[in-house]
């Protein structure tokens, strides 16, 4: 379960979310803690502006353009400093302390400010956020302005504001964050592992599917829901289980008709041998039965080769022996073999007598059995008394043979399939009790393999038509 694709793929949307909120929080606290001390810097920055311009009215006027602030500013300063929130340090312009908002416990007056803090006061820009030299005991937000009176400095003024505030702020920020973070999270977590449950649920059932085909079993089917890419996978699994549970149904069909094939001659070559060997079988009868043995001992032998060639164009090492022939001599010597069945059924040929001789470059054994195998299915399918017509004629650049029959045709829904490998029709399986479905197969890739094609066409109870054609040799 641990290297489950659900698990995998759920922990990582999860670390991914978790991520990217942790991210959020920390940018959250970054831009707040920004607004919070701009927000504190200009707030101390208006009192202390305030505070330079209460003490600079309240100077009284010293020799030699000096000021000086009355020691009665003391208790003024420390109500102005506890409505401003902070305290209130005032030096004179040698930085030393001398007025401070603590009141009589202030330990602050007589000390000097810090050297860090001098260049920022002299331009009128000091900001910091520190102890300020050791004057406070906690860090404070201090702002410091210069404090002048007719262009004349009389010295600072600051104000400062404990930073522990802020600490306290951002800690109930992130406080309410974390728990609306984690109520969000929560239901995210909950719609993520059902959308994931439901993502992955296909796959389990493709990994069940694939696991009752490992065991033959190709009635499974996977339930398909939406168009995406893996419905479109699950309708190819489901498209791979049909074929396969086609093709494991015509294999079994092709063992079962092979095993007749070979035993059925097998059986009667025994027998007919035994009688003549222990005498059952007259003399006079030998000549006869022979000549069956020979007829079934030639049934074996096409099977065989037959089976020899599927197996060799399967592997690609049929190789090919081309030669030039006379295609329409090829087609007459095929149909002599069949001599006996066409008068048996009263067939009549046409088209034979204006064929003319068409020469082909190929391999004349296989292109022999590609024609025997037409004309082997014409004269077995043909009603009583029906026709075979043959043609062989030369056009555009290559060079057709066709072979029609009359009889019950083949149903329009067996013929996208009638060149597959094993494949039997209905009507086939009824009349040809010994075929092994391998013959049109085979006539198709011996075709293919000269650059040529074959195709059918078939109206139900009035012909059936053979078409191959083979391109000119250069």
């Amino acid at each position: 379960m641990s290297k489950s694709v659900f698990l995998k793929y759920f922990s990582v949307i999860v670390l991914i979310i978790a991520f990217m909120f942790v991210m959020l929080a920390a940018a959250q606290a970054f831009v707040a803690g920004r607004y919070w001390v701009s927000e504190k810097q200009q707030l101390l920055t208006d009192n202390a502006e305030t505070m330079a311009g209460f003490l600079s009215d309240s100077a009284i006027p010293g020799p030699s353009d000096t000021y000086y602030l009355p020691d009665s500013l003391t208790s003024t300063l420390h109500h102005l400093a506890s409505v401003a929130g902070g305290s209130v340090l005032v030096t004179d312009t040698d930085y030393c302390i001398l007025l401070c908002s603590d009141g009589e416990g202030c330990h602050h007056i007589g000390k000097s400010l810090p050297d860090i803090a001098r260049p920022a006061l002299r331009t009128g820009h000091f900001f910091a956020v520190s102890r300020l030299g050791g004057l406070y005991d906690t860090n404070q937000y201090t702002v410091g302005v210069p404090m002048a009176k007719n262009d004349i400095t009389m010295g600072y003024v600051l104000v400062s504001s404990s930073a522990s505030a802020f600490q306290l702020y951002i800690q109930d920020n992130l406080r309410i964050s974390l728990l609306s973070g984690l109520a969000v999270l929560l239901v995210v977590f909950v719609v993520l592992y059902i959308i994931t449950y439901r993502f992955v649920r296909p796959l389990r059932q493709m990994a069940a599917a694939t696991q009752q085909f490992s065991r033959g079993d190709f009635s499974y089917r996977i339930r398909v829901k939406g168009k995406d890419e893996v419905a479109q996978l699950a309708n190819a699994l489901n498209g791979m289980a049909a074929t396969l549970s086609s093709e494991e149904e015509m294999r079994r069909s092709f063992v079962a008709n092979v095993s007749h094939e070979l035993k059925t001659p097998m059986t009667t070559i025994a027998g007919f041998i035994d009688g003549i060997l222990d005498g059952t079988i007259p003399p006079e009868k030998h000549a006869h039965y022979l000549r069956i043995v020979s007829e079934e001992v030639k049934r074996l032998s096409r099977l065989v080769h037959a089976m020899l060639n599927l197996s060799r164009i399967d592997s690609g090492q049929l190789k090919l022996h081309p030669v030039n022939f006379d295609l329409t001599e090829a087609v007459c010597t095929s149909l002599l073999t069949f001599e006996q069945q066409i008068e048996k059924k009263g067939l009549q040929i046409e088209g034979l007598d204006t064929c003319e001789p068409r020469f082909v470059s190929g391999d004349y054994d296989l292109l022999q059995q590609v024609v025997y195998n037409l004309l082997e299915n014409a004269v077995k399918f043909t009603n009583d008394g029906g026709t075979i017509a043959i043609q062989v004629r030369h056009t555009a650049g290559r060079t057709l043979c066709i072979i029609r029959n009359t009889g019950d045709g083949i149903p329009a829904s067996e013929l996208p399939h009638i060149f597959e490998r094993f494949y039997k029709s209905d009507r086939s399986r009824g009349l040809d009790k010994t075929g092994t479905g391998l013959g049109l197969y085979l006539v198709k890739s011996i075709v293919n393999l000269h650059g040529g094609e074959v195709t059918v066409r078939s109206v139900e109870q009035e012909y059936c038509e053979f078409l191959f054609w083979l391109p000119d040799s250069r």
